[in-house]
């Protein structure tokens, strides 16, 4: 028996996909774009917060506490008195498959930039 060569013919239409299909099911097979608690947590964060977000920083997420750096003491005050309740129930509702027991805050004052 000899070799033979394969011609574009020998192969049915109906197999070929483009390339864009066969990596999008890769990578959601793989998971690679999966986005972890903590980056589920920070948009989530960022959603209900708004503007004021960026006057925040998620620093941990350890044992389902999700601690924050604020960088204002009345933002600290506004959030710790009077949106905590508000704002852990959002992310409740809005962070599938990770549970957040409670929220800390902490006040920590960032430096100006250099100029």
């Amino acid at each position: 028996m000899t070799a033979r060569r394969l011609e574009a013919s020998d192969f049915a239409k109906d197999w070929a996909e483009p390339l864009g299909e066969v990596l999008r099911r890769w990578v959601a097979r793989s998971g690679a774009l999966r986005l972890s608690d903590r980056e589920r947590v920070w948009e989530a964060w960022q959603r209900r917060l708004g503007p004021e977000a960026k006057h925040t920083h998620l620093e941990s997420l350890r044992k389902n506490v999700a601690t924050f750096t604020v960088d204002s003491s009345a933002l600290l005050s506004e959030l710790n008195n009077f949106r905590k309740q508000e704002l852990l129930e959002a992310l409740h509702d809005d962070v599938r498959g990770c549970f957040i027991r409670d929220i800390r805050f902490r006040l920590e004052k960032r430096a100006p930039p250099a100029t």
